[in-house]
């Protein structure tokens, strides 16, 4: 049949300019009759029209085609032999079938976005027509189609929304798209590695990828992960949609898609396999911006999480910041026994910390860590001190948010006011003039703070903020009959909120003084003074 009938129809549907309504026409033909169907070649060409309009047109409509052709049952196996015309009329239409198909993948990275989600509807709605054979989800082209989904060099915001949009709706493509993601993940690798080369040929690392590939496949999993809706609620609870209908006589009170537990298994093994791929810096901090909240809860184990969370704290700076959230919570929500805690904690405060965007975030974690009464005052001390020292290098933002920070730990651990009333012995090595704090020291437990003062907030009195030179002076009233401060008045300011409170606050006095920054003007004529200078002769020539 492929070499005898392939037909030209007579409409001017094989022209580039074939418009919309020709297309149609042609692909009614192709339901008519037997004979007919050989206009199914005619829509495949007219699918890589350089008209899109067209191209569009015939794309969507041998969707239409086959499903119908599908639904009649007219690609199925036939029991004649290879000579029957049957048997011959569903093979020659699953081979082209099967090249659809190919140019939907294809599609899926198309220039025009609209493209692209009519390849990738194309590519579901043959999902659920074989999941309808098969009386079962169809798992047989579905992995294909989210490594093509990975693997895709010019993925548009509107495949992503379709995408996510179908994973979010139904069951069964979540379940399914977690596993095969997972799956695929788990396999990949930079082909550019020696150690990549060493286990292409192993089951595990069967995908061996360049190293620019690799990125695309990391990006687009993130973004599509981002938007999938958190697996929070017992389905059985809240009735889902399925892609393949639940009612089905195949789908049992055991339905895997209808199960919590393998929803967050599959969630599980996806995000890890996902975490143990290379990431940019941003992502890598994206990442752990969200992993407290919108991973670590919904993982299956969430303590297989360590390596990635202990890696990512080791790298320090700005991630080991970040990192400490998700720390935070294995350490108090799945009874995580971390070494070395607050030593590497004690290691982050440097001089960066008050200055980058993170701050306040990350000293909301610490204010948590030192919460505790049953810490060592040795370990308080140490902290107050440090940040204490990075006051006097900080911006006054981070200066407003240390000292009531500071002021609220020496309330909550007494043993360590020693620091702010501190009477120097005659019998000791130290003076006025000397600090034993050792601030090089990585281990707080032998930087000496303890035994040292908090000179450095006596210094901030001479701020030239009056702001922080006025809350310096709290350290001068009697600590135990004053409350704590709430950090939450004092973590979020920065020179934008500093300058409107000083522009909001009225003047003392009935004439506001000047700014200090402010030049005085003064007319001066050829034989007049200035003013404050004396009363002087000119070389001596006035009497």
């Amino acid at each position: 049949m492929a070499g005898t009938k392939r037909r030209r129809p007579a409409t001017k549907a094989n022209d580039a300019s074939a418009t919309p309504s020709e297309v149609r026409k042609v692909a009614k033909q192709c339901l008519e009759t037997k004979g007919g169907l050989n206009n199914i070649v005619t829509l495949l060409e007219l699918c890589e029209s350089n008209s899109e309009e067209t191209a569009y047109t015939a794309f969507m409509a041998m969707g239409h085609v086959y499903s119908t052709l599908l639904e009649r049952g007219d690609l199925r196996k036939q029991k004649g032999g290879e000579t029957d015309v049957k048997t011959q009329i569903a093979t020659w239409l699953r081979e082209n079938r099967s090249a659809y198909i190919q140019l939907a993948y294809r599609y899926l990275s198309h220039s025009e976005p609209a493209m692209q989600v009519a390849a990738f509807d194309s590519l579901m709605n043959i999902v659920k027509d074989e999941s309808a054979v098969n009386n079962d989800f169809s798992n047989v082209m579905f992995p294909r189609i989210v490594e093509s989904c990975m693997e895709n060099t010019n993925m548009s915001e509107q495949l992503l929304t379709r995408i996510a949009d179908d994973i979010n709706t139904f069951a069964d493509i979540r379940l399914y798209f977690y596993k095969n993601l997972g799956k695929y993940l788990s396999a990949v690798t930079d082909g550019g590695s020696a150690k990549a080369r060493m286990n292409i040929s192993t089951k595990r690392r069967k995908y061996s990828l360049p190293a620019n590939k690799l990125t695309h496949v990391v990006t687009n999993a993130y973004a599509i992960l981002s938007r999938l809706d958190d697996p929070a609620v017992e389905i059985d609870e809240q009735p889902a949609e399925y892609w393949y209908p639940r009612d089905s006589p195949a789908v049992s009170q055991k339905y895997a898609p209808a199960s919590l537990v393998e929803h967050k298994r599959a969630f599980s093994d996806t995000w890890l396999a996902f975490l143990r791929q290379p990431m940019s810096a941003d992502m890598h901090k994206r990442v752990l911006l969200a992993l407290h909240k919108k991973i670590i809860p919904f993982m299956y184990r969430p303590v297989l999480l360590i390596d990635f969370l202990v890696d990512s704290y080791d790298q320090g700076g700005a991630v080991s910041m970040l990192a400490l959230n998700g720390l935070f919570t294995l350490i108090t929500d799945h009874n995580l026994d971390y070494p070395d805690f607050y030593k590497k904690l004690y290691a982050l405060f440097d001089l960066n910390l008050l200055h980058v965007k993170y701050r306040s975030r990350f000293l909301r974690l610490v204010d948590l860590f030192l919460s505790s009464s049953q810490l060592p005052s040795y370990l308080i001390a140490a902290f107050v001190k440090r940040m204490a020292r990075l006051s006097l290098a900080a911006p006054p933002a981070a200066i407003i948010t240390i000292v009531p920070f500071a002021y609220n730990l020496l309330k909550k651990h007494p043993a360590c006011l020693a620091l702010i009333h501190r009477q120097t012995d005659s019998d000791s090595n130290i003076t006025e003039t000397t600090d034993p704090y050792l601030p090089d020291e990585t281990d707080p437990a032998q930087s000496h703070a303890l035994e040292s003062s908090l000179w450095e907030l006596q210094s901030l009195k001479s701020h030239y903020l009056p702001t922080i030179a006025g809350m310096v002076r709290v350290f001068e009233q009697p600590i135990a009959k004053q409350p704590l401060y709430d950090m939450e008045d004092f973590l979020d300011h920065s020179y934008t909120t500093l300058l409107e409170s000083e522009v909001r606050k009225k003047p003392n006095g009935p004439t506001p003084a000047p700014p200090a920054l402010a030049a005085q003007r003064h007319t001066v004529g050829i034989f007049s003074q200035p003013a404050g200078i004396a009363d002087v002769s000119l070389f001596g020539l006035v009497n």
